[in-house]
């Protein structure tokens, strides 16, 4: 008989669920060939809770209470690093939110919660597979052509960076055609087909990745 796993996640905004809640949802099930035992990976929680008027850190611990509430093993917590690199967000707003909402739980609740951080923003994952962003995209053009020559981490709007891929794969059209896509429209399909192994490649994927496993153990899936 499998073993389960139940996660709820957090995201900066709704479009950042729509992609995530794909790489969360394969992240895990891909990391459960890992394990000593058969595991069944429900599909990911995005938990309402509203993150209005709070810190950071009460904002995650209102996310693990919502957990809590709903029998979750996992909790996913989202922030963009909003630099060239995550140190920061770790050392000023991960680590302490993390310290901060185990101090405030009951004793008796130990949250199992794994950080998503990606480097720049959310976007720099979705440029990680160039290949499958110009075929969500409809385009035949080259990275070159694209705009898409440098390494996704090493940009510093990933998001611009994708509208003007998409501005540059329809201007040879006289007009917008009805068939052109626009950012909004990436994040769901991208989230499902994204290579992992591309992902793999990125620092900040590398950290969530073994995040994941660091979840697996405490719930005694992995060794």
């Amino acid at each position: 008989m499998s073993q389960i796993v139940t996660v709820g996640f957090i995201t900066e905004g709704t479009t950042d669920v729509r992609f995530l809640s794909g790489i969360i949802r394969r992240t895990f099930e891909d990391l459960t060939w890992e394990c000593q035992q058969a595991i069944e990976v429900y599909p990911p929680m995005a938990l309402a809770v509203s993150k209005l008027g709070l810190t950071f850190s009460d904002y995650v611990l209102e996310a693990a209470k919502s957990a809590e509430t709903d029998k979750l093993m996992v909790l996913c917590v989202h922030t963009d690093a909003d630099d060239d690199s995550d140190t920061e967000t770790f050392n000023n707003r991960i680590a302490p939110a993390f310290v901060y909402t185990r101090l405030k739980l009951a004793p008796q609740i130990n949250p199992n919660m794994v950080a998503i951080v990606p480097v720049r923003m959310t976007e720099a994952w979705m440029l990680a597979d160039k290949d499958a962003l110009k075929a969500e995209i409809g385009t035949d053009k080259t990275d070159a052509q694209l705009g898409l020559i440098r390494s996704p981490e090493s940009v510093a709007d990933p998001k611009e960076t994708i509208k003007e891929a998409i501005r540059l794969a329809f201007d040879h059209r006289a007009r917008r055609s009805r068939n052109q896509v626009s950012i909004s429209d990436l994040y769901e399909p991208l989230g499902a087909i994204v290579s992992l192994e591309r992902l793999a490649l990125l620092p900040s994927y590398q950290k969530f990745k073994e995040a994941v496993r660091e979840a697996f153990r405490r719930l005694n899936y992995l060794h």
